[in-house]
């Protein structure tokens, strides 16, 4: 009889376990082409200039979903990256640029 109230409690705790885990795994994310979108209108935003090269995602966080995009921009005959960090609801926040290479 206590084997099989064991049974149960552990077979309940794996089914509530599994169910957190995936309904963790199922978080919002920003598609690939929303997330380039994004960081393009905020880098037109911040520099005058065109775009010499289509965005690049190049990672995406695990965890939280959020993704690493680069814009690539030619200002005043100078070429600069610029990164940014995507968010799930696809608002982009600025990490870095770098410094102007002709």
């Amino acid at each position: 009889m206590k084997l099989g109230i064991k049974k149960v409690f552990y077979k309940s705790l794996c089914i509530s376990f599994s169910l957190f885990i995936a309904h963790t795994g199922y978080a919002k994310e920003c598609d690939d082409r929303s997330a380039m979108a994004a960081a393009m209108d905020a880098s037109s935003s911040i520099m005058e200039g065109s775009s010499f090269q289509r965005p690049r995602v190049l990672k995406r966080h695990h965890p939280s979903k959020r993704k690493e995009v680069a814009t690539y921009f030619e200002s005043s005959d100078l070429y600069y990256t610029l990164f940014w960090i995507v968010s799930d609801d696809c608002e982009a926040g600025f990490i870095k640029r770098t410094k102007g290479k002709h």
